[in-house]
């Protein structure tokens, strides 16, 4: 598997099924850092709504199979810092 890392500080990242990524993690910053996490599917009738982190806080997300990777995924930064690891 290889990585790509990125602290963002601006802007958001969406991942899409032919990135092919196995694998996120999302960490905010421990004093001013924030983010949303935001996935594309409907479920029962609802639709998504993003998930917001705080300070401290993160989320790691895989998938099941190398046949079923990541999609509809988007993190958009909040504020401080946001560090993300994709593993494809």
């Amino acid at each position: 598997m290889r990585f790509f890392t990125k602290t963002l500080t601006s802007g958001s990242l969406s991942i899409a099924i032919s990135d092919g990524a196995m694998f996120v993690s999302v960490q905010c910053d421990s004093s001013t850092g924030s983010a949303t996490i935001l996935g594309n599917l409907p479920f029962k009738g609802l639709s998504p709504t993003a998930v917001s982190l705080s300070a401290g806080q993160g989320v790691n997300i895989s998938a099941l199979s190398p046949a079923s990777p990541l999609d509809g995924i988007t993190i958009t930064w909040v504020a401080g810092s946001v560090d993300v690891l994709i593993g494809v």
